[in-house]
């Protein structure tokens, strides 16, 4: 358990400089924590991935719920513009 925490505070860039040098040279020197790192950075990319999607996917939600309803036409419409090319 103690190895996860401190994979995480690696990986989120917690530790102090000098504790980030000692844990690198120790990924450097251990075949199994190299691969537990690895295997963290890509959880926490796929975590991330999926995050970004269902933000995008409640956003599109909202958006299409705020274009349904005559009184946020106008409103609707300022956004757009905003966005056109000149």
């Amino acid at each position: 358990m103690n190895n996860i925490k401190a994979i995480e505070d690696y990986c989120f860039g917690r530790l102090a400089t000098d504790d980030a040098l000692i844990f690198e040279a120790n990924v450097l020197l251990n075949k199994n924590l190299a691969e537990d790192v690895a295997q963290e950075r890509i959880a926490y990319a796929i975590i991330k991935q999926y995050s970004q999607k269902k933000i995008k996917a409640e956003i599109l939600a909202a958006q299409e719920k705020l274009a349904a309803l005559p009184e946020h036409q106008g409103f609707i419409k300022r956004i757009a513009n905003l966005f056109k090319r000149h």
